[in-house]
């Protein structure tokens, strides 16, 4: 690796290689002039990297969280699609977007007939937390009852005059319904393992989030996230959307990136489906919130609430490791 301006050069394993007109130099103690190092670990079949040379093993850092994933096998999945949007908002403000799920009656109302949104399970640890959102289940903020049919057509995003893929059997709930065939959908890829998953891995919302800004979805979600700044700009963010399939024989190629500007749509990028519409949703708050944040604040909005507990250690954790 070789400097473009004088032509230092380094070795591959980061120590100093040649020195041009090297009689100049006597002052230079080679084993000084390395280049920086970074801690590196794996997991899941990711790679984390850290510049603090004294942080803990990841292994310590992880915690109890590979024991969560052990049932899951995120090794054996590879990239079946990747997108990276830049977003006009600062990067923990577009983490927190999608840190709970209270945001989803006035974010999302389409999503609220199927959705549990306050309904929502918020655990937290040391070094990750989790919100667990039942799927298959009205909201308890909606303000009429949906029939199974109904809730069965939201969740699969069927219109009215459109026959739907999935049937009911008489007096069966859609949660058991949607569950059954996802079940078989991911039957031919991995097996009778499917019956040892219980309903709720297959259609609720089991976001993780480890700190600071990974976020990979548990049971057979394809769902990871991750958020980072925007070089030194920090008044926008990246916020990149990974969707991991299992496989079986080979292990397909990984899907191309596909990059999205600030003004880009997130249904430009077809892998995502559906979930496009719903990313967009959240895009248009995130700016506003991000103008929010020069405005005044009201008195009382920092008090503790349930639903922004994920949210909450988010910034606490962040006091205490980067600094009030």
């Amino acid at each position: 690796m070789q400097c473009p301006f004088h032509g230092f050069s380094w070795k591959l394993d980061g120590s100093l290689g040649h020195v041009p007109a090297r009689w100049d130099f006597e002052h230079v103690d080679d084993s000084q002039w390395s280049l920086p190092e970074v801690k590196v670990g794996t997991w899941g079949g990711f790679v984390f990297i850290n510049p603090d040379p004294n942080c803990v093993p990841l292994d310590e850092f992880l915690g109890a969280l590979p024991q969560h994933f052990a049932r899951w096998d995120m090794e054996g999945r590879y990239i079946q699609g990747h997108v990276c949007k830049v977003v006009r908002a600062n990067w923990k403000v577009v983490q927190e977007a999608f840190c709970e799920s209270y945001h989803v009656g006035g974010t999302h109302p389409q999503a609220v007939p199927y959705l549990g949104d306050v309904n929502s399970q918020v655990d937290i640890w040391d070094t990750f937390s989790r919100v667990i959102t039942p799927g298959g289940t009205a909201s308890p903020l909606l303000a009429w009852e949906p029939s199974e049919e109904d809730i069965l057509r939201y969740m699969l995003d069927i219109r009215v005059d459109e026959e739907t893929f999935v049937s009911l059997a008489p007096g069966q709930k859609a949660r058991a319904a949607s569950a059954a065939a996802a079940r078989e959908r991911w039957r031919p890829v991995v097996g009778d393992l499917v019956d040892e998953w219980s309903d709720a891995e297959f259609i609720d919302n089991i976001d993780y989030t480890l700190f600071p800004n990974f976020h990979p979805w548990g049971a057979y979600n394809r769902i990871v996230y991750r958020f980072r700044p925007n070089g030194d700009d920090h008044t926008t963010a990246l916020h990149e959307i990974f969707l991991l399939a299992p496989f079986s024989g080979e292990r397909p190629m990984a899907a191309k990136t596909t990059y999205l500007g600030p003004d880009d749509s997130y249904t430009e990028a077809a892998e995502l489906g559906m979930l496009g519409k719903v990313f967009d949703q959240d895009g248009f708050n995130m700016p506003m919130v991000q103008k929010g944040l020069t405005q005044t604040a009201k008195a009382g909005s920092t008090l503790a609430t349930y639903q922004e507990s994920k949210v909450r250690w988010l910034h606490q954790l962040l006091g205490q490791w980067v600094g009030e």
